[in-house]
């Protein structure tokens, strides 16, 4: 009861931003997991786990490119006023910028480079250069689409860049560098489209404001301080896939590792959504509770301490469905051929359980604290999954090794971030209502 009504306390029009937004990622999971099976089927064991390095790579340098300017939109476009369309587009040319000095530093340093991923020839790392081009651009699009209160549009952006794009160029060639290629220039088409519509509704129906809109540079201010966070977490997702790629002796098995962290992130996803749709209530309400010197209410509060625990249930049920049903699901989507990876999947979804606990505690984290305390959070994460995976090379092979430690660094990580909101939640409301 106490869970369903914290549910109730949201408004119809969260609830159905909520569904939108999931939807449109699990749409995006399906279309990722569809190219995982197409990748294995036609350009086989070297060019899947090639595509699943390209992958990790982006994953892992896009939170650094963007420099948590995606949150920061988030928080700020609305405040903007008629401003919206201005700070939109001087974010986005902020971000061409530092894709410029990014790209350059790639094309000059281009062996160094593909070394560092474990990526073999200069063309390879071009085209990787150019995917992660075309998401931070896309990525930031969104953000500005979503921050200036265009949820459709930004739907629509998203499902085209990072769903459709990628099937058609898939459909395009057959070469995997020119695939991803295609894909980084067909997002960058879709970010300008974006980007050119993002704040033109919210600018007409925004009035003039008392204080200043803010500017760039507090966007920067505010998104710089969260940026090792945004790093740290798909770091913790990517590191067993780059661990295994530069210490296994079977490099097929680095494919595998990349296989099973997308599962993960699959099952992750249900709760991934949680901290765009609750955090600005929850902000607002706890804005309220201190204005008027209370606690937050006893409901609400006991609500919160249950919501890890709801969604610990639901991701160790799918990680069972995941575990019982490995056979089918990796034979159907990367063939006969890589029976190998059933037992990597089996070893590692489970990971899923400590990680939920962490995404459905961080709205209140972030709502309760205006420090960077996620952030920190995670950084130590980050450090505690390469120290015991380090450890556990010790003792075993590469890929058991690297799950192990993204395991430890996952509870350690759902441990703190549970006890980190307890102690954010006022004393008064942590008693569960009678």
């Amino acid at each position: 009861m106490p869970a369903i009504r914290f549910l109730a306390r949201v408004p119809a029009v969260v609830r159905r931003d909520y569904v939108a937004t999931a939807g449109s990622s699990w749409l995006t999971l399906a279309s990722g997991l569809l190219l995982f099976h197409l990748v294995a089927q036609r350009s086989g064991v070297a060019g899947f786990t090639y595509y699943q390095i390209a992958r990790g790579a982006v994953a892992t340098v896009q939170p650094l490119a963007l420099a948590g300017l995606v949150p920061a939109l988030h928080r700020y476009l609305p405040r903007a006023g008629r401003r919206m369309p201005v700070l939109a587009r001087q974010a986005f040319l902020f971000e061409l910028v530092v894709l410029n000095v990014l790209g350059l530093i790639t094309l000059l340093f281009a062996g160094d480079v593909g070394r560092l991923f474990g990526i073999g020839a200069a063309a390879q790392v071009r085209a990787v250069a150019l995917l992660t081009a075309g998401n931070c651009l896309c990525t930031l699009a969104v953000a500005a689409l979503r921050g200036c209160g265009d949820v459709r549009a930004s739907i629509l952006a998203s499902l085209i860049g990072f769903a459709l794009a990628p099937l058609a160029a898939f459909v395009l060639t057959s070469r995997i560098d020119v695939f991803l290629g295609l894909q980084g220039a067909a997002l960058a088409a879709v970010a300008g489209w974006a980007i050119a519509r993002a704040g033109r509704r919210g600018a007409e129906r925004s009035p003039a404001g008392p204080r200043p809109a803010p500017g760039l540079r507090t966007l920067l201010r505010y998104g710089i301080r969260r940026a090792p966070g945004d790093i740290a977490l798909p770091g913790l997702f990517a590191f067993p896939t780059f661990f295994v790629a530069g210490t296994a002796s079977n490099s097929a098995d680095a494919g595998y590792v990349g296989f099973t962290t997308s599962a993960i992130t699959l099952v992750c996803s249900i709760f991934g959504m949680l901290t765009p749709v609750l955090l600005p209530r929850l902000s607002g309400h706890a804005h309220e509770a201190a204005a008027a010197g209370r606690g937050l209410d006893a409901d609400l509060a006991h609500g919160l301490r249950i919501l890890p625990f709801a969604a610990a249930g639901v991701a160790a049920l799918a990680s069972v469905v995941v575990v019982v049903t490995a056979v089918p699901v990796v034979h159907w989507f990367l063939g006969a051929g890589f029976h190998e990876a059933v037992a990597v999947v089996r070893f590692g979804v489970p990971v899923s359980v400590p990680l939920a606990v962490f995404y459905a505690a961080r709205p209140a984290i972030d709502a309760l604290h205006e420090a960077p305390v996620a952030t920190e959070l995670l950084v130590g994460a980050l450090v505690a999954e390469v120290v015991a995976t380090c450890l556990a090379a010790l003792v075993m092979p590469a890929w058991p090794a690297a799950l192990s430690g993204f395991a430890a660094a996952a509870v350690l990580l759902a441990v703190l971030s549970y006890l980190t909101m307890l102690r954010a939640i006022p004393r008064a409301a942590r008693k569960p209502p009678r």
